[in-house]
């Protein structure tokens, strides 16, 4: 891990002409000095885990370097130091059984078991996290729609293991991912479709030794019976792991165009995209920090003049919801399925779970 921060940092320290681009774009990167002279003098483990991880530095550098890489193996010294405690992470970390979505979940009976299943199929739905906990009801939408359409064995509740990586787990992260592929091998998956832009990234990345195909819902789905209601404007933001491919940015454009849904962009869209707060999970170290890219984006979201702000990242929608606005807070696929769900009261039901 050593010889990966020292990497990263030799980088920065040879390559970066300190032109101040990444810093006109990163809150963290505004209130320090140049990357390069952060590189000289050194991370500090609050700098490795108060980066977003969400790689706009390096869409904006005109040399293709990645301060974002230089923080993300601070992280994962820190860990192998000893200077930060893993267990502090357990809430949201998958391997946890007291973990905020297990909890959510068996608080309020979400459960998938009696879905119906087509036995002749290799194709299996991988919701996520975050999409299979806090959207049941669109989750099993999504997965019906698979088996009646193109065919879909079960629907797999598992995690992609993304948390282990941001967090610097990195050996955790290892085990984590082949148990997983273990699991698929076993099952004999030839396909896997995805909800979420994180976990389609990181399977195609854990699988791709295994031959399984990662598709996503707006590839395989037919929305083309499905037209806008009476909210027919939206803008759309961008989810942080789909900056540097933008595949599920420019399918869930087309698809929600083919709808009926004139799109009003924002400035700052795509690789430009800032994140919603919720990346790197810095709203457990530097919340405020947090709260201020989710007000950020909320205005940048109500200058398009739309009535509603739609991802196809459900964590970044949910992060939307946190504070009040004009503006409805959807994920895409409450649009394309007719399926509404207000996710204004999440973090409501969430602190009724722990006040048990």
């Amino acid at each position: 891990m050593e010889r990966n921060l020292e990497k990263a940092i030799d980088s920065i320290i040879s390559e970066c002409q300190e032109c101040g681009l990444c810093s006109s774009s990163c809150d963290l990167l505004a209130g320090h000095e140049s990357p390069a002279e952060m590189a000289r003098r050194g991370i500090t483990m609050e700098e490795g885990y108060t980066c977003a991880l969400c790689g706009r530095c390096k869409a904006v550098c005109p040399f293709d370097l990645s301060p974002m890489d230089m923080f993300q193996a601070r992280r994962d010294e820190a860990i192998q130091n000893q200077e930060q405690d893993p267990d502090e992470f357990n809430y949201f970390m998958p391997d946890s059984e007291e973990n905020v979505m297990n909890k959510y979940r068996q608080y309020y009976n979400i459960d998938y078991s009696d879905l119906g299943s087509d036995e002749n199929s290799d194709t299996y739905f991988f919701p996520g996290c975050t999409f299979m906990t806090y959207s049941p009801k669109l989750t099993k939408e999504v997965y019906n729609r698979l088996r009646k359409e193109i065919g879909c064995r079960e629907i797999l509740t598992d995690c992609c293991g993304n948390p282990f990586y941001q967090m610097g787990l990195s050996d955790s992260a290892h085990q984590f991912s082949n148990s997983l592929i273990d699991k698929i091998v076993q099952k004999e998956v030839k396909r896997l479709i995805v909800a979420c832009p994180n976990c389609f990234y990181r399977l195609r990345e854990t699988l791709k030794s295994t031959g399984v195909e990662i598709s996503t819902i707006y590839e395989v789905l037919d929305f083309s019976g499905i037209t806008s209601g009476k909210l027919t404007k939206c803008t759309i933001h961008d989810s942080c792991p789909d900056r540097f491919e933008g595949i599920l940015a420019q399918q869930t454009r087309d698809t929600l165009k083919s709808c009926g849904y004139e799109i009003k962009e924002m400035t700052n869209i795509r690789e430009n995209s800032p994140c919603c707060g919720s990346g790197g999970q810095i709203a457990h170290f530097q919340p405020d920090l947090a709260d201020k890219l989710v007000k950020g984006r909320l205005e940048e979201a109500n200058s398009t003049g739309t009535e509603m702000l739609v991802s196809y990242c459900l964590s970044c929608t949910l992060n939307f919801s946190r504070f009040d606005s004009k503006l409805k807070r959807r994920h895409v696929l409450n649009l394309l399925l007719g399926v509404d769900e207000d996710y204004t009261e999440v973090n409501n039901q969430l602190n009724e779970v722990f006040a048990e």
